[in-house]
């Protein structure tokens, strides 16, 4: 009877062990290789640990800048406590394994026998067969973490560098004080009248924002290099300012700019629903709405600056606001989410008494 309880707990903890091993397994893989929205559970849960660790602290702080110094931690902190489980499952199904063919006899030798291999010192190695057949497979695991750790880490900062310079490209040309339509008025000042390549060049940002952020959503709470500047805000004004094209001008061919409006409202919302169970604590916010006033204010400037634009006031204004309509509550959520404190108009959205106006 001992006996048989003996094999029973052997056969239990060897079936949990290779369970272990393939949670491993499946979960590297979803991380590294397989590109699905909505991927790897484990990893959410991980990221959402330290992101309800970090985010209540930074909610707490007297600036934004302050918030984006301690979110800047959010990345790193991850991905080692990531590594750390990684390894935590790897050395725990393997001790059950060794155990279980009986390559070392205790459950403590066995767990130091797995650590030794998953390390790849190799100090302690089981003496039978079995065991180091097991040794040399947890320790090609072992290494493949490693290399996880030294290849994706230069992936990440690449990421968050292309990100980066179109962010501070229109901040530049923004003076740092971002408005709703900075990047069409800008345009617009330049003389330029390619207008298609402008917003081609946005929706590829747009595109590269849904292929990364998405896959991997810590990427969202890595603040730009430069204190108080933020993607969202970016985004924002690049919506914004594609609707103001759709809505107001006088435009030929507007295929470009659709294309890039819809590739940016897929982009916020994709990463919107990677991060809405992570809602932190929200800022305090106290951005001015935007109006039609400020929105037909905007509409004199680009005439006065020799924009094409239709003349039906009503009409463009109406078609505005459906538009931003897409977008306006995933940027209030990404905000929140990602602790972004109320940027002027950009991040607020209409008024009541505009909304009410054209019902």
């Amino acid at each position: 009877m001992q006996n048989l309880l003996h094999l029973s707990l052997r056969v239990g903890s060897g079936l949990l062990g290779v369970l272990l091993v393939l949670v491993f397994l499946r979960s590297v893989l979803q991380v590294a290789v397989v590109n699905r929205e909505r991927g790897d559970r484990l990893s959410r849960c991980v990221g959402w640990f330290v992101y309800s660790a970090l985010a209540g602290r930074a909610a707490k702080r007297h600036s934004y800048a302050e918030v984006q110094d301690l979110l800047s931690w959010i990345l790193p902190v991850y991905i080692l406590l990531l590594i750390v489980v990684w390894f935590g499952i790897v050395q725990a199904g393997f001790s059950l394994l060794i155990w279980s063919f009986q390559a070392e006899r205790s459950l403590l030798q066995a767990v130091i026998a797995s650590g030794s291999a998953l390390s790849t010192l190799g100090f302690l190695t089981p003496p039978d067969t079995a065991g180091q057949l097991l040794a040399i497979l947890e320790g090609a695991m072992g290494l493949g973490v490693v290399v996880f750790y030294f290849t994706f880490i230069p992936g990440y900062q690449t990421t968050i560098q292309l990100r980066q310079a179109k962010v501070a490209w229109l901040y530049a040309r923004a003076g740092g004080m971002l408005t709703n339509f900075t990047l069409v008025e800008w345009f617009a000042l330049s003389g330029s009248s390619d207008w298609n390549a402008l917003w081609e060049d946005w929706e590829s940002w747009f595109r590269n924002i849904a292929e990364t952020h998405a896959l991997a959503p810590m990427l969202a709470f890595v603040p730009t290099v430069q204190r108080g500047q933020t993607w969202v805000a970016a985004a924002a004004v690049a919506l914004d300012s594609v609707s103001l094209y759709l809505s107001a001008f006088e435009a030929r061919e507007t295929s470009s700019a659709a294309v890039c409006y819809r590739t940016g409202v897929d982009a916020l919302r994709l990463v919107a629903a990677e991060l809405s169970d992570r809602r932190g604590v929200s800022p305090a916010r106290r951005g001015e709405h935007l109006t039609r006033s400020y929105f037909d204010a905007a509409c004199e400037r680009l005439i006065a600056r020799g924009a094409a634009l239709k003349t039906e006031r009503d009409a463009r204004w109406v078609r505005f606001v459906e538009l931003r309509a897409g977008y306006e509550a995933l940027l209030v959520n990404l905000a929140e989410s990602l602790l972004v404190p109320a940027h002027g108009r950009l991040l607020s959205p209409l008024t009541v008494a505009d909304e009410e106006a054209l019902q």
